[in-house]
């Protein structure tokens, strides 16, 4: 699973706002449909696999972590969206993502 990131200044519900409709609407061919959401934090269920959005606060910005195993291209368009395409950062898969360990 591969998680991205970036620092906004929109406010956690207007990301959320955003990321509903952006992989509801936007995403085909793989729109796919909120499987759990609050203010905080949503989860999407397309054909080509899932895409975990969450909000947090940090350096008094919106802090928006977003994960998924096969969509990275589509995540990293969305949070561009959010804030200049350099401010995105892409974390290492964890332990265990490659079978290695």
């Amino acid at each position: 699973m591969l998680i991205q990131e970036v620092l906004t200044d929109l406010p956690p519900d207007e990301v959320i706002r955003r990321a509903r409709e952006w992989f509801t609407l936007r995403l085909t061919p793989y729109a796919g449909f909120t499987e759990d959401a609050s203010e905080h934090h949503a989860r999407f269920m397309t054909e080509a696999g899932d895409v975990s959005i969450g909000t947090g606060e940090a350096q008094g910005k919106t802090m928006v972590r977003a994960s998924t195993s096969r969509l990275h291209h589509e995540v990293s368009q969305f949070l561009t969206t959010l804030a200049p395409p350099e401010e995105v950062r892409e974390n290492l898969p964890g332990p265990g993502v490659s079978g290695a360990g």
